[in-house]
């Protein structure tokens, strides 16, 4: 009966050690990939296979679309690790 609820809690503490470890990975990469350096990177590399998406517009913000792949990326990555 003690080894049941030992491993019921341990088994509890590695998924909140989990969450927790996949919430610091987010808020890193979305810091690092929400920077406007990020977003001309994005929009060299999609500008180079697509020739006529705009990822950032005239006022030098990303459009929905940018934030989309970004979001895409950060899920990628989040999922892989």
């Amino acid at each position: 009966m003690k080894d049941l609820e030992d491993k019921e809690l341990k088994k509890r503490d590695f998924q909140y050690t989990l969450k927790l470890r996949t919430a610091i990975i987010g808020f890193v990469l979305y810091l690092v990939l929400s920077s406007f350096t990020a977003f001309r990177v994005l929009n060299i590399i999609i500008s180079s296979i697509v020739n006529n998406v705009e990822i950032i517009d005239e006022k030098k913000e990303p459009t929905i679309l940018a934030r989309l792949i970004m979001g895409l990326i950060i899920a990628i990555i989040l999922f892989i690790f």
